[in-house]
């Protein structure tokens, strides 16, 4: 593994600091190759993750079972170490950057995702675009406040869009974390209660000129992710959901 890979690793289990984290990101949003690398380790890493659960599942066999009943418990706590899903998935992306020339996967028709920081924006949609009565924590009758809040606590000034003319109607936001940053997010529903996102953090980089969406699918959510005006921005809805991408440059022309 050489001293990216090792620093991509880092990046992904949060242990670099500020500086050396948006050394990273600025790498990643100009080079391809070192995306691809990202990717691949993330792959590795939820390949490593699903491995190391299905292994938790199995029953412990009980010659295993008596010998750690009998064991005496060592009074001295082990040496930290990184989890082990860290590991394995440190290896894995060996195989894959080195069998696969760092870049594509066989038969994979795009990257599972990019920037670390979506991946934890999945799992956050995941489990609060079910929720109902909690679906956000300041409503969007406090819109300014919302704005004043999450925009000093990101660092990054917004609007809060307005996007009934795709029939989807602000509910409120909250504060997110995603790679060690705090994230704002925005929270729409369409007349079926689909809930739409728009969420927003700091970047390390300021592209000129027009944004560029990017589309991904990433844990069954379609996502539409864009960077400018010192943030990084992203679109989440359900599979499939009807004129994202239009949303998407909507907000970036009111946010």
């Amino acid at each position: 593994m050489n001293e990216f890979s090792e620093q991509l690793s880092a990046y992904l289990d949060g242990e670099l600091d500020e500086k050396a984290a948006e050394a990273v990101e600025a790498r990643l949003a100009d080079d391809p190759h070192a995306q691809a690398q990202l990717d691949a380790l993330m792959q590795a890493d939820a390949f490593a993750r699903e491995e190391f659960s299905a292994q938790l599942d199995e029953p412990v066999p009980f010659a295993l079972a008596q010998q750690i009943k009998t064991t005496q418990i060592q009074s001295q706590p082990p040496p930290r170490s990184r989890p082990v899903w860290g590991a394995l998935a440190a290896g894995l992306v060996l195989v894959a950057i080195g069998g696969l020339g760092g870049y594509a996967y066989k038969g994979a028709v795009t990257p599972i995702q990019t920037a670390g920081w979506l991946a934890d924006i999945a799992d956050y949609h995941a489990v609060y675009a079910s929720e109902v009565r909690h679906l956000v924590e300041v409503g969007a009758d406090e819109s300014d406040h919302i704005e004043t809040w999450l925009g000093n606590t990101v660092g990054a000034r917004f609007d809060i869009p307005d996007l009934t003319s795709f029939g989807l109607t602000f509910q409120g936001g909250r504060l997110l974390v995603a790679n060690a940053k705090p994230v704002a997010q925005l929270m729409y529903l369409d007349a079926d209660g689909a809930v739409v996102a728009l969420c927003l953090q700091r970047s390390a980089t300021s592209p000129q000129g027009a944004p560029e969406f990017k589309e991904q699918q990433i844990n069954g959510f379609d996502f539409i992710s864009w960077s400018a005006n010192g943030a990084d921005y992203v679109v989440i809805g359900p599979m499939d959901q009807e004129n994202l991408n239009a949303v998407a440059e909507k907000a970036a022309l009111e946010v």
